[in-house]
């Protein structure tokens, strides 16, 4: 069911399904919405927990925000929806820009506590009765290192030497062709959200995924070409208590690719 909720004076567009004392929250990637995973939750198994799958501020129906955002201002909205819910037991599942906000707020929210502990002793530093904090995370096809900056600056230089050739009509396509050639075709199809979007693509997250103290499941697909599958083994070794899994024939979007295999390993990884 479509429901909305104001956090942190930001109107939030969420689905909500299922009962129980967990909640599993589902955070989308760029350019995309709450809708892109209809197909896993109806393909999952878990009683008594609660589905909440959300619309980032500036995608599918929550208004963009008012000023450039970082990484940490998406984190604070979630943070601010378990707490108005006021959810306890908390999974979060992230994809792609989604896996970014979600280690930003598993940072945010992980206990001070030696990653020295055995991880079946990690497994249960969250009890169902603390309330915000993250119990499990799944990052998908996840992003958190930035852009090289050599890489950022010939971005940045094409583009500058580029523009002046795009202003009459009949060359927006050939402009299309030349951003997405060099990789910035989200930086052009959000035109509104184009500084937040450069904020987010320049943080690098590796000290964070060292603060993650929850258990961590990392799925990737093995043909996954934006954040390829080295991504999640360079996480794997980040985050003191995770687990990497390479889903084989998938690509970027894993969870489309392979829902029967995605749906399989996320249901084993939250019961």
């Amino acid at each position: 069911m479509g429901k909305q909720l104001i956090v942190n004076e930001n109107l939030i567009a969420y689905s909500q399904a299922g009962e129980g004392e967990r909640a599993v929250i589902f955070l989308h990637g760029w350019r995309s919405q709450k809708e892109v995973w209809q197909n896993v939750l109806s393909q999952l198994s878990i009683v008594n927990c609660q589905l909440f799958a959300i619309d980032l501020p500036g995608f599918g129906g929550s208004p963009a925000p008012r000023s450039a955002w970082t990484v940490n201002d998406y984190a604070e909205v979630v943070k601010g929806f378990i707490e108005k819910i006021e959810l306890k037991k908390v999974i979060i599942v992230g994809h792609s820009f989604g896996g970014r906000v979600g280690i930003k707020l598993a940072a945010m929210l992980s206990k001070s506590v030696s990653t020295s502990l055995p991880s079946e002793a990690l497994g249960h530093l969250f009890s169902p009765g603390e309330k915000g904090n993250i119990y499990k995370l799944v990052l998908v096809d996840s992003a958190g290192f930035a852009l090289d900056d050599s890489k950022k600056n010939i971005y940045g230089l094409m583009a500058k030497i580029a523009k002046p050739f795009f202003k009459p009509k009949f060359m927006q396509g050939l402009r299309r062709k030349i951003y997405e050639h060099i990789g910035s075709e989200d930086y052009l199809a959000t035109p509104e959200l184009q500084k937040t979007f450069v904020n987010i693509i320049g943080e690098d997250l590796t000290e964070d995924m060292e603060k993650i103290n929850c258990p961590t499941l990392i799925i990737t697909g093995e043909n996954d070409k934006d954040t390829p599958p080295s991504f999640g083994q360079k996480m794997q070794s980040l985050i003191p208590n995770s687990k990497l899994t390479i889903l084989p024939g998938a690509g970027h979007f894993s969870f489309l690719d392979k829902p029967g295999e995605f749906a399989e390993e996320l249901n084993k990884f939250i019961v």
